[in-house]
């Protein structure tokens, strides 16, 4: 097997959810609060069941 040439950790995808600030009379930001966390939620379980190191870990 090859030697690993990784300085330090591995890389880390980070997802952040963002939600329009605006607060007011449309009620924006606490209508979308719920979709867009469990929107962020879903990328995150797509990208941990599909995406690998190159060495094969998860």
């Amino acid at each position: 097997m090859a030697v690993s040439r990784l300085i330090g950790s591995y890389p880390v995808i980070g997802i952040r959810p963002v939600i329009d600030g605006r607060r007011g009379y449309l009620k924006v930001r606490e209508s979308l609060e719920d979709q867009t966390m469990n929107m962020a939620k879903a990328a995150a379980e797509l990208f941990q069941s599909n995406i690998c190191y190159s060495n094969g870990d998860p």
